[in-house]
């Protein structure tokens, strides 16, 4: 995943939309995104505008599960369970999502039945 700062927010936003346009056009139903070392430096609202409007964009595809794998940071990845918590309050997404400790976990994961 790209790092989230506040002067990068248009190459972060065209970064997940290069990922929906190939999860889209390659008709992919499992992704797995890799946070484990991207840096998130942006307000609350805008994070949840960014993710929000990734989700929304990939409801559009034929993405049946998502993986993440999280960070060591503590802070953050509270902050991500509740901007996502939010999120699923909010829009009832269609895709399977869980977050991983490892990348084998989540590829284990992913291609289960």
């Amino acid at each position: 995943m790209p790092d989230v700062k506040e002067f990068s927010s248009s190459e972060v936003s065209f970064c997940l939309n290069l990922i929906v346009e190939n999860v889209r056009g390659y008709h992919i139903r499992n992704l797995l995104l890799d946070s484990s070392k991207s840096v998130i430096e942006v307000e609350d609202e805008a994070y949840r505008a960014i993710t929000t409007k990734f989700a929304l964009d990939l409801t559009g595809t034929h993405l049946k599960k998502l993986a993440r794998v999280v960070t060591d940071d503590a802070a953050r990845e509270e902050r991500s369970a509740r901007v996502s918590e939010e999120l699923r309050q909010e829009v009832d997404l269609p895709i399977e999502f869980r977050n991983f400790a490892t990348k084998e976990e989540a590829m284990d994961w992913l291609l289960s039945k």
